[in-house]
């Protein structure tokens, strides 16, 4: 051994890998075949940032190696992984393994790689092994629960991290993947007690404030939300996720200008092209006037056409990006498809991935029943389990295989177990690239998304062709802007003729009956409690518009406001926004469209959905919005039998209570179904003051309530029309 290998040797074994650097090049210099110089060079080498070098320099031990041993491998596949070249660094780790199948490590940095590229069967495989060899070994463990996550095994990753935590509870990263976890399972107070003492022991972890911040956003608390992403960034302040969670919240909070702020400090300090495209498509969420609309629409479309001028780029859009184009269609306006389509070309060019095709397209299709996917978050006790179960229940069968496809987080409630009790069910996990080959893998005939707009994981899934007929349906009021979704499935009671001019896909109207068929409505109880009993007014009259507040544009408040005037007896009950800032700024629009008449506008709390309907039935009547009016709220109101005022448009999305009513018989005498604008004033202010009308409606309302709960006209329609898309 020369002395300058010896001299690199006791350096490296110090931990000083850079000094020894030089002098193992002297050595091989010397010797350019020295064994000992290639293999501790090429560690050396690879510790200090150069991999080209070390790949070399094992490549050459192998060549003067008869029988290269697993460590050579080894290293060189760490050396390869270091390059980003998975390949050989995968074909490395597993002749390691050969040679030694004990190597823990080796099955380890395997799994990684697989993990990585999408593989999470055999990655899988591989961190089991890796703890066979090596029971103790705890980034096999982790990494084992990290992959089941990815892949879909929450029960799997709960496991496993849990069993990480207790080994080591000084883990931030543990911690904050175990809340993950937890938030996906539904376990949701379990997950915020996690992070609350996460936080509590590791105060300078980051990724503990952000888990924290998700956990109070899914337990409801939007404000303790903030206060944690905000927290930390104190630790961390140029921290991407926490500053992009805060963002998103600040603006969903109706703070627009913190968010745009935030996004663009981002942008600048990060060069991020997801904060650059959620700059462009932030909307406010409580505008100011008509005219605001206007114009940050007008600015919607000219931020889109200049990213795509600059060449944006999103590798993985799902959280790079992130949101959904949830408010575009609440402002009432008649070009939401050019919108969405703008959108959705901004997002393909800049993640070309997003245009993915099933391998199954275009092939002969398997033997055996139809197979019918519907893929959702929102398949339990929602406004969109309500509106789809009975059509999936529909499905016989003996002539379709249905696959329900639950996007995280999931929810274990009645009505989601009965949507699952007839099909199979797959969890999703929340990573495109592996929910949408999970989709791919099941080969399916057709695929139905409910909502496509009010999830992210579900409107990146769409992008794909995922089967030979996909469709999208009224979970969520607007047309979808991609031209992978073929058919756009309403209902005539909904669809004027002409209005298939806002839809991307080809619209299909399902002939005459109840909207949403088996609708699971709420009885009222057997004693209503009284005005005073459930803290409103003993006198004058309540009107009530039970509608989410993003729902009322400012075209709404002139008509709010000539009702109030006309009925000075009359207040006003609206629901509080769940984010408090929505609510401050509603009321302050109010101060300036309404006057002092702003005054007897009065917010209520959220409440069980049964006081909800106990709530509107002690109320003399419920204004729908308009440009957008309710849907399931209106079915729910059903049961309580308050007279409904309302001004349909061509649009669907205002015809949900025209619907209802006119199923309920009301629709012949046109006491309540308005024209216009002043026409909505009229019929309320008539019927205000006119108590024996009032109780006509409410006894028709009542009366006709169970049956158009029951109406399941819709349901075989639907069942004929998906028969006849798959099977041609």
């Amino acid at each position: 051994m020369t002395p300058e290998l010896r001299r690199a040797l006791q350096l490296h074994q110090s931990g000083q890998a850079s000094a020894a650097l030089p002098l193992y090049a002297r050595a091989l210099a010397q010797a350019p075949d020295d064994q000992a110089a290639l293999y501790y060079g090429a560690i050396a080498a690879r510790v200090c940032g150069d991999p080209a070098l070390a790949i070399a320099r094992l490549d050459r031990l192998s060549a003067l190696t008869p029988h290269p041993v697993a460590e050579l491998f080894y290293q060189r596949g760490l050396a390869h992984s270091d390059r980003g070249n998975a390949e050989p660094a995968i074909a490395d780790f597993r002749a390691a393994i050969r040679c030694k199948p004990q190597m823990a490590a080796a099955h380890n940095d395997l799994g990684n790689l697989l993990r990585q590229r999408g593989d999470f069967s055999a990655a899988g495989q591989a961190f089991a092994d890796a703890l066979a060899a090596d029971p103790e070994h705890f980034e096999a463990r982790y990494n084992r629960g990290l992959n089941a996550l990815q892949s879909g095994n929450l029960a799997l990753a709960r496991q496993e991290l849990a069993d990480c935590l207790e080994r080591n509870p000084e883990s931030a990263d543990v911690r904050a993947t175990l809340v993950d976890v937890l938030l996906d399972c539904g376990e949701r107070e379990e997950a915020r007690r996690l992070a609350r003492a996460s936080v509590g022991r590791l105060p300078a972890a980051p990724q503990l404030w952000n888990a924290l911040g998700q956990a109070e956003e899914a337990c409801g608390d939007p404000a303790a939300a903030l206060a944690a992403y905000r927290k930390g960034l104190e630790c961390a302040p140029d921290d991407v996720t926490l500053a992009l969670n805060l963002g998103l919240l600040e603006g969903e909070d109706g703070d627009f200008e913190s968010a745009c702020a935030r996004y663009d400090r981002i942008a600048m300090r990060h060069d991020h092209d997801g904060a650059r495209l959620r700059r462009a498509t932030l909307l406010p969420s409580i505008p100011d006037s008509e005219e605001h609309i206007d114009r940050m629409r007008g600015e919607f479309r000219a931020q889109l056409a200049a990213l795509r001028e600059q060449g944006l780029t999103l590798q993985d859009p799902l959280n790079d990006y992130g949101c959904t184009p949830f408010y575009l269609s609440y402002h009432g306006r008649d070009d939401d498809r050019v919108l969405l389509g703008e959108l959705a070309a901004t997002l393909r060019g800049a993640a070309p991935a997003l245009t993915f095709t099933a391998p199954h397209i275009g092939r002969p299709r398997r033997t055996g029943k139809w197979r019918v996917g519907f893929c959702s978050h929102f398949l339990f006790d929602h406004s969109v389990g309500r509106a789809v179960h009975a059509f999936i229940a529909a499905l016989s069968p003996d002539e379709f295989d249905v696959h329900i496809l639950s996007a995280p987080p999931f929810v274990d409630d009645p009505l989601a177990r009965r949507i699952r009790s007839r099909a199979q069910q797959h969890a999703l996990p929340f990573e495109l690239k592996a929910a949408r080959d999970h989709i791919a893998t099941l080969e399916l005939d057709a695929l139905v998304y409910p909502e496509i707009g009010m999830d992210a994981l579900t409107y990146f899934l769409a992008f794909a062709r995922l089967a030979p007929v996909q469709w999208t349906t009224f979970g969520h009021p607007c047309t979808s802007g991609l031209d992978s979704i073929d058919t756009y499935v309403s209902q005539a009671l909904l669809e004027p003729p002409g209005s298939e001019r806002f839809y991307s896909e080809s619209l299909r109207r399902l002939p005459e009956g109840g909207v949403f068929p088996d609708y699971p409505g709420t009885a009222l109880p057997p004693r209503l409690r009284s005005r005073a009993e459930l803290g409103l007014p003993a006198t004058g009259s309540l009107l009530i518009c039970p509608q989410s507040p993003f729902k009322l544009m400012p075209q709404f408040d002139r008509t709010l406001a000539e009702i109030l005037i006309a009925t000075p007896d009359a207040q006003l009950l609206l629901p509080s926004a769940r984010m408090g800032g929505l609510t401050e700024l509603l009321k302050a629009r109010f101060a300036r469209s309404l006057g002092p008449h702003a005054r007897r506008v009065a917010c209520f709390p959220w409440r069980s959905r049964e006081a909800f309907v106990e709530l509107i039935a002690a109320c003399d009547l419920l204004l729908d919005p308009f440009p957008v009016g309710g849907g399931i709220t209106t079915w729910d109101a059903l049961a309580a039998g308050t007279p409904i005022v309302t001004r349909p448009s061509d649009a669907m999305r205002s015809r949900f209570a025209t619907a209802a009513l006119t199923l309920a018989g009301q629709a012949r005498c046109g006491t309540t179904i308005a024209a216009d604008a002043a026409q909505y004033v009229g019929h309320a202010t008539r019927l205000l003051n006119s108590p024996d009308e009032r109780r006509a409606l409410r006894q028709t309302l009542s009366r006709a309530a169970p049956d158009i709960y029951r109406d399941r006209r819709v349901v075989e329609p639907f069942v004929a029309a998906l028969r006849e898309a798959i099977g041609t």
